[in-house]
């Protein structure tokens, strides 16, 4: 198979997910704005009122490798090569995105109760690819004769509202509980069936035949149907925010206890729930074994050099004619629907002030996607700088490497918030060279400070 083929798939990989993000471990320790509160609806701000103006968060995470280890260069053009690369991949090797945008949200608190409001438009991406995908769309199928390689991929692309109500109580200022529902609203969604995802290349040892042996469902919902996978795969438009009848309720817990003056302990599980899916819900299908005598796909002469209209028509070209091969089909019955599950979190974390202008703290990180658990672990230390800013710095764990310096910041100027936290800063400097990335930018009005260090009192400051 022409090895440029290959430039098409990694460019859908690795491109179109950039703009989205992980798991955060940095906004844990960011106590002094409303945001934490996302990781443990415990945590109780230090303000009466708080309002949250419109913020954004996003990032990736890729498990084998980054964009720049694909691209090379040469006679000063630049062009894949993943030579280097496809031994190293793992059997199943992972993307994770997502994306979140803060709409608007407040908080009130008053004695020993704090009350909030929010609404946010968040989205996901979760893929997992094996290595047999890759080596055959970049080296052919050369290796594989008389064997079978398995080309699967499951994946899920999830856009959703989110209007959320919470609440915490404090209880003889040593613990917290705390409590968030949240209606959700799907905007649109595009996943594989966990249970029907056979997609193998089985290759002939006598006569050399290569056909498609397959078992493959996907569901599209939040838009009419469409003809042909090209139009099914532009045509999905996470951004679509017109799509109705997609409901589902997600839910938050969390817990503090401050065990001393100067160790707390937290530990929340979020983003308990699901979608049920019912809004221009299809089922596609392909079922069977399929002879495959590969595809005629590319017209442009130079392997080296990337021209973005003509890979265009070459993707159009690759899905319709795929489509053809594996007999696509639409089997969507009268009524469909189906259910996606939120990526649950949980948080374990604990925070210790070694100096009166110093806190340091520690944290352990599960992520239960569709692909299993994604765990990370981190440690954190903050700083006030005057009245002015609160600083922090934090080292995360991730695949058994300590590899991640994020750093965070807090601009108090009169009841102005400024926040800014990435897990990752490298990638900020070199965002094509890193495997991972996210970042979190906002700002918020905060109204009436609590004295919150004589216990048994809530004294407002300003």
């Amino acid at each position: 198979m022409d090895y440029r083929l290959s430039t098409i798939i990694l460019l859908i990989l690795l491109f179109t997910i950039k703009v989205q993000a992980q798991q955060e471990l940095g906004l844990h320790f960011m106590d002094d704005i409303w945001q934490s509160a996302q990781t443990n609806p415990a945590m109780m701000n230090d303000h009466r009122i708080v309002v949250a103006l419109p913020g954004v968060a996003g990032g990736f995470y890729h498990s084998a490798f980054s964009v720049n280890d694909a691209l090379h260069t040469r006679n000063g053009s630049t062009f894949i090569n993943l030579d280097d690369i496809v031994p190293e991949l793992e059997a199943y090797n992972q993307l994770l995105a997502g994306f979140q945008a803060d709409i608007l949200a407040a908080a009130y608190r008053f004695r020993n109760i704090q009350i909030g409001a929010s609404w946010s438009v968040k989205g996901s991406a979760y893929t997992d690819y094996t290595r047999e995908s890759i080596d055959v769309l970049w080296n052919g199928n050369a290796g594989y004769i008389g064997a079978i390689a398995n080309v699967a991929a499951d994946f899920q692309f999830t856009t959703y509202n989110e209007i959320g109500l919470s609440a915490a109580y404090n209880l003889l200022d040593k613990f917290t509980i705390g409590a968030k529902v949240k209606y959700l609203n799907g905007y649109s969604d595009l996943s594989t069936d966990l249970n029907d995802q056979l997609l193998s290349l089985e290759t002939a040892d006598d006569v050399y035949q290569s056909s498609f042996n397959t078992d493959f469902v996907f569901r599209r919902a939040g838009f009419p149907p469409v003809d042909g996978a090209y139009d099914l795969l532009s045509g999905l438009q996470l951004y679509n925010f017109t799509a109705s009848g997609n409901t589902g309720f997600g839910f938050d817990v969390g817990v503090t206890a401050n065990l001393t003056e100067k160790l707390t302990i937290n530990a929340a599980v979020v983003d308990l729930g699901s979608i049920n899916w019912t809004s221009d819900t299809n089922e596609y299908t392909t079922r069977g074994k399929y002879n495959y005598g590969g595809l005629d796909l590319f017209s442009y002469a130079s392997a080296d050099t990337i021209n973005s209209q003509q890979l265009t028509d070459d993707l159009e070209i690759i899905a319709d004619e795929l489509t053809d091969i594996l007999d696509i089909k639409n089997t969507t019955l009268p009524d469909y629907s189906y259910t996606t599950r939120l990526h649950t979190r949980g948080y374990l974390s604990g925070t210790y002030q070694l100096m009166d202008d110093l806190t340091v703290g520690a944290l352990f990180y599960l992520e239960n996607t569709r692909l299993g658990t994604q765990p990370g672990f981190a440690l954190s230390a903050r700083k006030p700088f005057g009245k002015w800013v609160t600083a922090g710095a934090s080292v995360a764990m991730r695949n058994g490497r300590i590899n991640n310096l994020g750093l965070n910041a807090t601009g108090h100027l009169g009841p102005v918030q400024i926040y800014l936290v990435s897990d990752n800063i490298a990638a900020a400097v070199n965002p094509y060279g890193s495997k991972n990335f996210n970042f979190r930018f906002g700002i918020n009005l905060a109204f009436g400070e609590i004295d919150t260090t004589k216990k048994g009192t809530m004294l407002e400051i300003n």
